[in-house]
């Protein structure tokens, strides 16, 4: 157990950067076009443990998905059987754009977030939770969202020295920049916060672009080297099967596996695409 609790601690010192940041995830692991065509009702996701004999199996997420093909709840098990469980539920417009989400924690105050839509676009996100928080968003004329401010309270600073006053103000604290391929896929994001840059994180994709990313890395502020490297391999249909996230510095990887369950009806009890040889992604539209 006490094995288990130091990979677990590993794994969250090795993403703790990305925690800043965590209210907002733009890329998602799952195509939702795939999960509404194939009718998936959930997905389970394992971490493998091994413990110096052989490789253990505990179940760390659950994700219940609408028939949109949207995440309606995410559940996050507790390490020990004793801890409790995250939940946290998803509401939609008519776009499938996210109007609100609500984090329920064991024994903690609830965190939620409301977001306001225009269209397909998403303009602000609003939190009150530990402190108030606002995200105003800007987009492109196709609804991308190229980039995103938070703002706060933050230290107020003297307009012609730049020293710190003692006092606070309302003004920005994160900021979040988007790039995205010719598939209109987010390539590269940047993350600041008290106009520092914190991370980068860049995605790949597979060639035909479509789908969800085959790879991911993480940047610490200005490194050139990625201090973790994330890689996706999915089955013959596009789904996403194994995870291995591997520490650059330290070399220790942390595998996640991917299980899911259909609608009795889902078309993929007609037919299985066939894997190609060295295939590692769906070449389907």
């Amino acid at each position: 157990m006490r094995l288990k609790q130091f990979l677990f601690l590993s794994i969250c010192l090795l993403f703790s950067i990305v925690a800043k940041g965590q209210s907002i995830q733009l890329v998602s692991k799952f195509d939702s076009r795939l999960i509404k065509y194939y009718k998936v009702d959930t997905c389970r996701v394992y971490e493998n443990v091994n413990n110096g004999q052989q490789t253990l199996q505990f179940l760390r997420k659950l994700y219940i998905f609408d028939q949109n093909g949207n995440i309606s709840q995410e559940v996050e098990f507790g390490q020990n059987e004793y801890d409790g469980h995250t939940i946290t539920k998803y509401e939609y417009n008519s776009y499938n754009l996210i109007t609100r989400k609500l984090v329920l924690r064991p024994q903690r105050d609830p965190i939620e977030y409301n977001y306001t839509n225009s269209g397909n676009k998403w303009l602000r996100m609003v939190t009150t939770y530990p402190f108030q928080k606002e995200y105003v968003v800007q987009t492109n004329d196709q609804g991308l969202v190229i980039g995103i401010l938070g703002k706060g309270m933050v230290p107020e600073r003297d307009s012609i020295t730049y020293e710190n006053t003692g006092r606070e103000v309302f003004g920005t604290l994160e900021e979040y920049e988007y790039r995205y391929n010719r598939f209109n896929n987010i390539s590269k994001e940047n993350y600041y916060y008290l106009s520092r840059n914190v991370r980068t994180i860049t995605y790949q994709y597979s060639p035909n672009g479509y789908g969800a990313p085959i790879s991911m890395k993480l940047f610490k502020e200005e490194s050139k080297i990625p201090e973790a490297t994330t890689i996706f391999t999915y089955d013959p249909t596009g789904f996403l099967l194994i995870e291995v996230q591997k520490d650059n510095l330290t070399g220790y990887t942390n595998t996640l596996e991917y299980e899911y369950a259909y609608h009795y009806d889902s078309p993929i009890f007609e037919k299985t695409p066939e894997l190609k040889e060295n295939q590692r992604f769906w070449l389907g539209k």
